[in-house]
């Protein structure tokens, strides 16, 4: 087994567990175009505080982590509905084939 391979199987284990504890959420993802959504597995973090590149504070950003799986691949303008609120990926933070972050804004 390789490393994307173990940390797939790894976030796949770690998000069930945390949902069974109410500390991550199923949600319904729709790419763009797409007549209908399919079950996602994510982590929403409100709230995020960043400094900026001028030294400035940053606050009251929304962050998704979608848990990748065999053909799900979340993209930019996709959106996802989760525990009632709906957010559009607006720019990918980081994706290592396991996990994929992106920052999102409430539609």
């Amino acid at each position: 087994m390789g490393q994307r391979a173990f940390l797939a199987e790894m976030d796949a284990g770690l998000h069930a567990s945390f949902a069974a504890a109410g500390m991550a959420d199923t949600g319904e993802y729709t790419p763009p175009g797409a007549n209908g959504a399919m079950p996602c597995h994510v982590y929403v973090d409100r709230n995020i505080e960043t400094i900026g590149g001028l030294q400035q504070f940053q606050a009251g950003r929304v962050e998704i982590a979608y848990v990748r799986s065999e053909g799900f691949n979340p993209v930019q303008k996709g959106q996802v509905l989760v525990d009632g609120e709906r957010y559009i990926n607006s720019k990918l933070i980081s994706d290592d084939g396991s996990l994929s972050r992106w920052l999102v804004a409430r539609v």
